[in-house]
Parts: structure tokens; sequence; C-alpha cells
């Protein structure tokens, strides 16, 4: 019996490792990408070491919480100025006093600690107007609702207008793809009248477990963000896609199946034309268990800056056939 169960072990054993090194070979094959039609970026959350790694890596195009912190400030006004990093600021709960910790804010100021990131920040001219707004622990203060997410982009929206007439505005702060429950909420704040304010509107698009994009997942995606244009008629950012590298707390989750996902996902996206950008998520993360820091494509537990998952490799073969380097129409 025991014979039985050593013998029942080792081929388990024999075909996971199988598995693995099939996957390391997929994700390792030197081929080259062709051409993505979108500006590829990373999300951040304002980790110098990273953000520096990556400028000096040569990618430059970076999507981050917008804060009123000297701090940050000082951080993007050293990075614009030596790496010419280019931002979508998001103008979200951490761009009011307070930050996230503020949960009583009014309209009134709202709008005058958007009047002051866009006069910290000058050099920004992409703006994403808030961060998942159906989230409930997103909804703070005066933002309750679609109505409410309505006027919170009226009033950025003509305060960024006022400064800068040609700034890009992205609404929908990361619709989740695939949900139509909440694409219905979407179109109640569309109806408003978002759509005199709006030169994109952003999804999150996030697997749903440890696993490869199925053709039916892949469809679901496909359908959701022709849904989307189909109603606003305006350029679709995906500023979130993201899948982690590993996690403690559930199984399945490697580095490998991260890089073969980020492969599936650019190949999808280039394929709608109207997809015009993709901002990973995350730059960076840790190896710590906790799944939702384990995103990144560098690993923080690490010394020297963090170390590049294989995922990175796949990153910077892509970016550099994206239009955040060649010239795309």
């Amino acid at each position: 019996m025991k014979k039985s169960l050593t013998l029942i072990v080792t081929v388990i054993l024999v075909v996971m490792l199988i598995i693995v090194m099939l996957q390391v070979l997929q994700v390792n094959k030197n081929t080259q990408p062709k051409h993505l039609d979108f500006v590829l970026g990373v999300c951040t959350h304002g980790n110098e070491s990273s953000e520096v790694y990556a400028l000096s890596n040569g990618v430059r195009y970076l999507r981050t919480d917008i804060s009123l912190s000297k701090s940050q400030e000082e951080l993007l006004d050293m990075e614009h100025n030596i790496y010419n990093a280019s931002y979508l600021g998001i103008l979200d709960y951490e761009t009011l006093p307070g930050g996230s910790s503020n949960r009583n804010w009014s309209l009134s100021e709202w709008n005058e600690s958007v009047s002051n990131a866009i006069s910290s920040y000058p050099y920004i001219s992409a703006w994403e107007i808030w961060n998942e707004p159906y989230v409930q622990n997103f909804e703070t203060g005066y933002m309750n609702g679609s109505a409410y997410n309505f006027m919170v982009i009226k009033g950025a929206a003509n305060i960024i207008r006022a400064k800068d007439p040609n700034a890009t505005i992205v609404c929908f702060g990361g619709a989740p793809i695939a949900n139509p429950q909440l694409m219905m909420w979407y179109e109640r704040v569309w109806s408003y009248g978002a759509y005199k304010y709006c030169n994109a509107i952003s999804i999150h698009a996030y697997p749903y477990g440890p696993a490869l994009l199925s053709s039916l997942q892949m469809q679901a995606w496909r359908s959701s963000i022709y849904s989307y244009e189909n109603f606003t008629h305006v350029p679709i950012w995906i500023t979130e896609f993201g899948i982690p590298s590993s996690s403690a707390a559930a199984y399945g989750y490697t580095q490998q199946l991260q890089g073969m996902v980020m492969e599936q996902g650019f190949e999808l996206f280039n394929n709608i034309s109207f997809v015009k950008r993709v901002y990973w998520y995350d730059l960076w993360g840790l190896s710590d268990g906790n799944l939702e820091n384990n995103f990144g494509l560098l690993n923080l537990s690490n010394p020297q800056n963090g170390k590049p998952n294989l995922a990175w490799g796949i990153f910077k073969e892509a970016y550099n056939s994206s239009c955040s380097i060649a010239q795309c129409n």
C-alpha cells in the first residue's frame, strides 16, 4: 500500500514538474512580438526605487494616484525632469485633504483639490477622474452613486479644461470588464452628460483566478470592450490589467502564468482598434503571501530595487514594440 501511494505521489510530482517546465519554455521562447498598436504603461504607487528602475530602463509611461503631498510633488518633478516621465494622473480620494481617510468631503472641496493638483503638476496632460467609483470603500464623502460620479467628473473636467484645453480626460475610473450590471451604472453616468467632458474611458481587466484566459473569457472581455465603445464612441484605455505572480493564500499563481496571461491580454487588446492605452498593474509588489501585494513586475522583497519577475522581460519587449516607442496613427 505504501509503495502504491509513493508511486502515485511520484507520478503527480513528475506531471507537475513537466507542466512548470513547459510554462517556462513558453514564457522564455525567443520570439519577437509584433507591433502593438497602443501606448503601453505601468501602474505605480510612489516607490522611488522601482520607478527609477523602470524609467532608467526606458519605461516612461506611468499611472499613479495624485496627492498634494510635497514628497510626491518632488518625486514626480524629479522623474519628469530627469527621465521625461509621462503620467496618467488619477484624481481621486488621495487628492483630497487627508487622503483616503477623509470620508466626509464636499463637492467644493473636491473642486479646490483638483484645481490645486492641476497647478502643482503642470506637465501632466492626461487625467483619470476617480478610481473604481462603484466600490463601496471608495464611495466617500460626496461620491455616493452614479449621479454624484457625474458631478465629480463635470467639476474636475471644467477645471482641467480651463487650465489646459488640450488635456486628455479619462472617465469611468476603471469600469470592471465583463460585468453587465455595472455597465448599466456607467450608462447612467454617461446619460447624465459625462459624454460632454470625456476624451476616453477606462476599463479594468482582471482574470477570474489563477489560470490562463479561456476562449470564453477572452470573448467576454472582447464583447464587453465593444459594448462600452458602442454607447460612448470614445477611445478605450485599459488602465489596470494584471494577475499576481504568487500567493501563499491561493494555489496556482506563478511567474510563468503571469507572463503568459500578459501575452494573452496584449494580443487581445491589440486586435481591438479603439483600445489606445494599456497599463499593467502593477510595477512593484512584495512576496509576503498577501495576494493583493503580488501583482508587481518588480519584487521589492528582494534588494537592489526589486528583483524582476519573468514577466518584466515580456513587458519590456512589448513596451519596445508598442506606440510608447514607435509613432502610431
